[in-house]
Formats: C-alpha cells, structure tokens, sequence
C-alpha cells in the first residue's frame, strides 16, 4: 500500500472512532437502515448500513430471523466498537434518528 492511500485509510479510521466515541454509555443506540448490499457481506449475507446522528456505519451483524430494509428502524449495541443491530422496532411514532 503507498503511503499516501495508507494515511487516507488511518485518517478515515480515525473519523469512524470519533464517531463511535460519541454512542451513549449504554452502548445502545436507535438507527436507521441507510444501505442493504445483497450478498456484500464476507459470509454472502446481506451488507447492512445504518444511519446515526448523520454519520453513516456498516453493521458488523444482525439477527439471522432479521431481513433487513432501508429505513427500518433498529436498535443497536456497540460492540468492540463495531455497531450489532439487535431487533427491528416497529410502531414508533417518530420518522428520524
């Protein structure tokens, strides 16, 4: 890897940790379903990407009995410093997180 695509890769890895710094010290968190790759992720499931606070992460896993959507909303938990979605919530009466 050249130098200069090595430091742009540990500047973005820094703005992901700063913004995962800024989860709740519950490590819980409401987001929304930004992006659904079929087949994107290494074990040929769906890649998912969630929305929170206007930053954008991929999820590191997601409930196998969970068929994710764009713009569903789910809660999540911050592990490793990676976001897992636990459940879908549904019947919530605000539209945006």
């Amino acid at each position: 890897m050249n130098r200069d695509l090595a430091l742009a890769a540990r500047r973005f890895a820094d703005a992901q940790s700063d913004r995962l710094a800024a989860v709740p010290a519950s490590r819980l968190f409401r987001a929304t379903v930004s992006d659904v790759i079929p087949g994107g992720a290494a074990d040929g499931n769906a890649l998912v990407r969630v929305l929170w606070r206007g930053a954008e992460f991929d999820v590191a896993d997601y409930p196998d009995s969970y068929t994710p959507a764009v713009n569903h909303r789910v809660l999540c938990a911050l592990v490793d410093n990676q976001p897992s979605i636990l459940h879908h919530g549904i019947g919530h009466p605000y539209l945006e997180y």
